[in-house]
């Protein structure tokens, strides 16, 4: 990207190499330059050049590679004039890109779906992060598109049904200019499609009853809409759950006696996010570190660490994400990304660090993490190098 934009000069490591990869500024990025590099510079038959990509996409550690290898950097010497340690620069270029190297077309396609991607969430970012959540995600879980839509600025609801459809959805507010998005029916657990499909017909309701009468839901359905805020303005949840446990109601047969709720009682903050993890999957009442914020001592926020490089640091967050890959010695070690109120944070789980704090990210609670921050040179990213990491309980 420096050299596209012209803050970095284009280099070749050799001037063979210009012709095949000019288009890209001297950095092998198409499987097709691969071949190239292969079939021209080394004499390699397209069918034998084609073997070598799948060789290097498997990472093949064995005597093939070597035999490959050896093979390339001799012929490349003999048909092309390239010195041995310029051939061997090459190969090692070459098994760089292996990993991740795309066919042209792959990644034209791929380019192109992300930049339509990207203009739709920069300008209609309500609609796409609903029609991201709608997809289930994607790579991450719920929870971190969850949180990006909060990061956006966007007002995420669990299902209501006044508002709720099947998917998540843009909905605005009745008597009222603001939008939400609201999670879709179809994530209630045990709402049947019967259910999500009478109440998307009748909605809006305005009354506990008026909603019993017209849906009919089973006992369950009822409670389960009930705790998760799904009926959120017909009343409190201890109080809702009250009547429809103290008497029965009958489709499209209105109460004589109108019910509405006068009591002052209502759930704690840990009761609701509650409900909706054992119901939803996922809490929208508040994010996991709210609940523990008593806990949280001497913690600074993911983005204060990253202007720390070179400090020890303490941060709180959830996990986000987390690979694990083994170090030179065979040892286990964890990349981790974590997510406070702010932001994300990189951080590397050496492998003393990670044996330690293995059961712990098993059961994955909100983490106090302490490390020193440091800066990836290669990628220019900072991130926090473990040294202990404690799990914060409610």
């Amino acid at each position: 990207m420096r050299r596209f934009k012209g803050e970095e000069p284009v280099r070749h490591l050799h001037p063979a190499l210009a012709p095949l990869l000019d288009e890209t500024f001297g950095v092998i990025l198409y499987q097709e330059q691969v071949l190239r590099i292969a079939n021209e510079l080394a004499g390699f038959s397209l069918a034998e050049a084609d073997l070598l990509r799948r060789a290097m996409s498997h990472f093949d550690p064995g005597k093939k590679m070597q035999e490959l290898e050896r093979k390339f950097v001799s012929e490349v010497r003999a048909r092309s004039g390239i010195p041995i340690e310029t051939g061997e620069r090459i190969w090692e270029m070459m098994a760089a890109f292996a990993g991740y190297g795309f066919p042209k077309a792959h990644a034209a396609s791929y380019a192109r779906i992300g930049w339509r991607s990207a203009w739709c969430k920069e300008y209609f970012p309500a609609e796409f992060m609903a029609a991201v959540l709608a997809n289930w995600g994607g790579y991450y879980s719920q929870r971190v598109y969850l949180s990006e839509a909060g990061r956006l600025g966007l007002k995420v609801r669990p299902p209501h049904v006044n508002y709720s459809r099947y998917q998540f959805s843009v909905q605005r507010m009745i008597n009222s200019e603001d939008r939400a998005l609201f999670m879709g029916l179809g994530q209630v657990r045990e709402l049947t499609q019967r259910s999500i499909g009478r109440i998307i017909q009748h909605a809006p309701f305005i009354s506990l009853d008026d909603f019993l009468s017209r849906v009919d839901p089973r006992m369950q359905e009822a409670e389960h809409l009930a705790k998760i805020g799904a009926l959120d303005g017909f009343g409190k949840i201890p109080a809702i759950l009250s009547r429809l446990h103290s008497s029965s109601w009958q489709r499209d047969q209105m109460s004589l006696f109108a019910w509405s709720d006068t009591s002052e009682e209502d759930w704690t903050l840990q009761q609701k996010v509650d409900a909706q993890l054992e119901i939803l999957g996922a809490s929208l009442e508040a994010h996991p570190l709210e609940l523990v914020l008593d806990k949280i001592s001497g913690a600074i926020s993911s983005i204060d660490a990253v202007q720390m490089i070179g400090r020890r640091v303490s941060v709180a967050g959830v996990r986000q994400t987390s690979r694990r890959s083994r170090t030179a010695k065979g040892d286990m070690m964890l990349f981790l990304t974590i997510e406070d109120l702010q932001g994300t944070l990189d951080v590397i789980l050496f492998s003393d660090v990670y044996r330690v704090a293995k059961p712990i990210l098993d059961t994955n609670p909100p983490l106090l993490i302490t490390g020193v921050m440091e800066m990836d040179k290669e990628r220019g990213e900072p991130y926090l190098r473990a040294e202990r990491i404690l799990a914060l309980s409610k």
